[in-house]
């Protein structure tokens, strides 16, 4: 969710500094619900850190777009050197888009650009000025350029160019070139803007957005290639197993599939939901194979912090997701269904809100059918001030009824002190339970489906809220193998001398084994 003064919910946390060993998992799952045994209990599992890895795509590379490598590309980059611009056919489908360049030769005098752009030349764009040493973003009006904000760069060919825009953020990132802020990743974000361009267009409509294609230009320049596509994400957080109805992973070809939140340049609003899938005996070479952008209420917006529940019976996805600003107008729960298209790809998914009781907002939902019954677990918000309080609940559709109808509160913790949320529903044995996230006494909650405490999970806790997605899978001769897929908030910029993209751009995905 969003907090308008962008300041972290979750306080001051201390850094988890285990070292994390590779160690491979033995079964890869079959598809099949493994056996459980009754007296399965969450205090009987301890868990280890096995791998720390932190994705980072401009694009994904499964889901490119327009690539100049590709046959007829060459016309496109000979244009460019050539000191004119590319308008291509493709375009976003919603506002989280990237243009990656590869320039190889740039003049004294030369500049690039790279952005969006309509076939009258508006558009939004990034451009970087070899002569003035300046980067800056752009927005280009009735053939009239404003500069929305700029910073003094000097860059060296060769050096990789991008424009990259999140909902209404946008940013202009370099890869080599000779300037180095000190970060541990090789993007380095040049200049940002998220106030200025959203104060002159919203890209969030869809009349505005699509009459824009993905354009690039120079002048001076040599261009080796050119790439346009979805952007991708600086680092994951809010991690969550695709499962079946009944809570089971839902496994396709021997692969797990997960949703997560992809952060952007800035905060929830630009941050959107990549889908992700995994190979379970090596989960270091997880890749992204989908990205969901949700359109309601006459715009295309990038929900995040949900889940996506396989409902075998009505042979459908059911994709939650989480949007909306605090305190007004509220965080606030969507939801739409698809097929298994909405498992690779980029999808637009026409959703509406799902009428969750609330007090003030709700999100990290978990969706589950529970005895014929579909059960929900979420966080409540009860109190914006003095302070933001928020508070887990247990709920459930109407008997009998589909999972988006009649739903009521059952149980709520009112004992608990701390905020806690990142909900999962469980099955250990052959009993549900919830499973939180609190911060502030860092660890795992653990709660049964009365709401009653039990002891809190094993297992090491990271920095800020890792949600504590956890599930087992097969083994040889049937045995339980547990997984904890969760993140951190280490911070892209961690250690940069000149951050600018701010709390939100997190974090590593951290993988645990239960022994």
């Amino acid at each position: 969710m969003t907090i308008n003064n962008h300041v972290s919910r979750r306080g001051a946390v201390a850094l988890f500094a285990g070292a994390a060993a590779s160690v491979g998992f033995t079964g890869a799952a079959a598809g099949a619900a493994p056996a459980v045994s009754s007296r399965r209990a969450p205090a009987d599992l301890r868990f280890e850190i096995t791998h720390r890895f932190r994705p980072v795509h401009l694009i994904p590379p499964r889901l490119v777009q327009y690539d100049t490598d590709r046959p007829g590309g060459g016309g496109a980059l000979a244009r460019v050197g050539a000191g004119g611009t590319v308008r291509t056919e493709e375009g976003p489908v919603a506002p989280w888009a990237s243009v990656v360049l590869d320039v190889r030769e740039l003049s004294a005098n030369g500049s690039v650009t790279a952005g969006l752009s309509g076939a009258d030349g508006d558009g939004v764009r990034v451009r970087y000025d070899a002569a003035a040493g300046v980067v800056s973003v752009e927005l280009v009006k009735s053939g009239a350029v404003r500069t929305v904000n700029s910073a003094p760069v000097r860059l060296t060919a060769p050096f990789r160019f991008a424009f990259v825009v999140t909902a209404n953020a946008v940013g202009a990132f370099s890869e080599g070139g000779g300037y180095d802020t000190g970060g541990a990743h090789s993007w380095q974000p040049l200049v940002t803007d998220r106030a200025g361009l959203a104060d002159l267009v919203d890209l969030h409509r869809p009349a505005q957005l699509g009459r824009l294609r993905y354009a690039f230009g120079g002048r001076g320049a040599v261009l080796g290639r050119a790439q346009a596509g979805p952007f991708g994400q600086f680092g994951l957080r809010d991690i969550s197993l695709v499962r079946n109805a009944d809570g089971t992973p839902y496994v396709h070809e021997g692969r797990l599939h997960f949703t997560a939140t992809s952060s952007g340049v800035g905060y929830a609003h630009q941050a959107h939901t990549g889908v992700w899938r995994m190979d379970p005996d090596h989960p270091e070479r997880m890749e992204q194979v989908g990205s969901h952008f949700f359109s309601y209420e006459g715009l295309l917006v990038g929900n995040h912090g949900g889940q996506l529940v396989r409902d075998a019976e009505r042979n459908r996805f059911i994709a939650l997701a989480c949007g909306g600003n605090l305190p007004t107008p509220g965080v606030t729960v969507r939801h739409g269904t698809g097929g298994d298209e909405l498992l690779s790809g980029v999808r637009l998914i026409r959703a509406k809100r799902l009428e969750l009781p609330f007090a003030e907002a709700a999100w990290d939902p978990a969706l589950r059918l529970i005895d014929g019954r579909w059960h929900y677990a979420y966080a409540n918000v009860t109190d914006f001030q003095p302070s933001l309080r928020f508070r887990p609940v247990l709920a459930a559709a109407a008997p009998g009824g589909d999972y988006d109808e009649g739903i009521r509160i059952r149980h709520q913790d009112t004992h608990w002190p701390n905020n806690n949320e990142g909900c999962r529903l469980q099955r250990f044995g052959d009993r549900w339970y919830l499973l939180t996230s609190d911060a502030e006494s860092r660890q795992y909650l653990v709660r049964d489906m009365n709401m009653r405490p039990h002891r809190a999970l094993n297992a090491p806790y990271p920095l800020g809220t890792p949600f504590p997605e956890v599930f087992p899978l097969s083994g040889p001769g049937g045995r339980e193998n547990w997984l904890m897929v969760t993140s951190d908030e280490r911070g892209y910029e961690e250690g940069s001398t000149h951050p600018l993209l701010g709390y939100g751009v997190h974090g590593d995905v951290i993988v645990m084994r239960a022994s």
